[in-house]
């Protein structure tokens, strides 16, 4: 019987993995893990925010964080008939430090959809691997470029239709108004001008009132729209200093007396002024105006009634009053009453477009106070404005 031959193997048994080895692939593979990490966490990221409508350049910073890039951009591309009328690409969003403005100058290039958009990195070249996450993200981002472009789109439509909706106020309620003066004034003019008749003194002196009435009105009228224009346009730049009330007020009541409100003179004498020595820090200008409006409001709709402009300081706040006793206005529509072109209890034309409280409410908050409305106690309407006192160092 022959003996079993032991094999013999020419090559050496192995051995155990080194540490080394074991150490160098755990590190593989946790770097693997953090990345993977990394790229669900900035999937879910980007998807998210497109719904909520995020920060594009906070996104694309952390897609530039992630993958280690010095700067990271979206290049939008021209369509067909943007190239044919020449125009050329351009840069969506971008962050970094000098980041690529075309496709040819990108270390890497994500393409998005059909070529509307990419992905555009400047940094070291990322593998196929990287560019496949990259490419959901692009079209995310690309998804965040769109919706913010819809809500600018729907923002200006609202601004349209805004606009739109205040040039129709403003031609209604202006037509009339302009209208009426313009009608007595030209009556009155023709009526002097008349072979036919002759006017006594007293006649003449009438008529001569009545065009000159006619003019103020259009005056004050014309003033109100320029007023509204600039705050409108954020154009005003209050200069607030120490005022003294009682010039201010008494200015307002000598404008009035002049016809700068288009108000019947001679219900001035109806007003009673109690602001003591009351001092308040604003724009003398500017509340003059207001002032001047809320006294020829409480004399044009509390035609019987005498007007009060009180005064007094609470705190650091000084608190200014018009107190009429009239027909005041109905509960809930205090806040309308400084609205554009509304006249509440509108039975008389000449109280003008209803500009001259949204004046004055837009004057007092530029010089950072407040003006409201509520019931005088027995009957009637108070506006209150609440502007600040001067410093107690008098250093204003």
């Amino acid at each position: 019987m022959r003996p079993t031959a032991t094999p013999v193997f020419s090559g050496s048994t192995p051995g155990p993995i080194p540490a080394s080895s074991r150490t160098s692939c755990a590190t593989n593979r946790t770097r693997e893990a953090r990345q993977a990490s990394q790229e669900a966490e900035l999937l879910t990221l980007f998807a998210g925010s497109v719904l909520r409508g995020a920060d594009l350049e906070t996104l694309l910073e952390r897609v530039r964080e992630t993958y280690s890039q010095r700067a990271v951009s979206i290049l939008r591309e021209p369509t067909e008939d943007e190239r044919a009328a020449g125009r050329k690409g351009y840069i969506v969003a971008c962050v970094g430090k000098d980041p690529c403005v075309t496709v040819d100058s990108a270390d890497t290039a994500i393409e998005v959809g059909d070529d509307e958009f990419w992905l555009l990195m400047a940094g070291r070249k990322l593998p196929a691997r990287d560019r496949r996450v990259l490419g959901a993200v692009a079209k995310q981002a690309a998804g965040l470029v769109k919706q913010r472009e819809l809500t600018e789109e729907a923002g200006k439509a609202e601004a349209i239709a805004q606009a739109d909706e205040l040039r129709r106020s403003l031609l209604s309620a202006v037509s009339h108004d302009l209208r009426t003066p313009l009608a007595a004034a030209k009556a009155a003019v023709s009526s002097l001008r008349s072979n036919d008749i002759d006017f006594s003194a007293e006649d003449t002196a009438e008529l001569l009132a009545t065009i000159e009435e006619s003019i103020d009105q259009l005056t004050a009228l014309v003033g109100n729209l320029l007023d509204s224009s600039r705050l409108a346009a954020g154009v005003l730049r209050p200069e607030l200093r120490r005022v003294y009330l009682e010039e201010t007020v008494q200015r307002a009541l000598l404008g009035i007396s002049k016809g700068v409100t288009g108000f019947r003179r001679q219900g001035v004498d109806r007003v009673k002024v109690d602001v003591d020595d009351a001092v308040v820090m604003a724009d003398s200008g500017l509340l003059e105006r207001v002032l001047a409006n809320l006294v020829d409001n409480a004399l044009r709709y509390a035609q019987e009634s005498p007007v009060r402009v009180t005064a007094g300081q609470v705190g650091d706040r000084v608190l200014i009053a018009v107190v009429d006793e009239g027909p005041g206005i109905p509960r809930g529509t205090e806040d309308q009453l400084f609205a554009p072109f509304q006249r509440l209890g509108d039975h008389d034309t000449s109280i003008g477009v209803g500009l001259g409280l949204s004046v004055a409410r837009g004057f007092v908050e530029a010089m950072g106070g407040t003006i409201s409305a509520t019931d005088t106690p027995g009957g009637g309407l108070t506006v209150e404005i609440d502007l600040a006192a001067p410093p107690k160092d008098g250093s204003a």
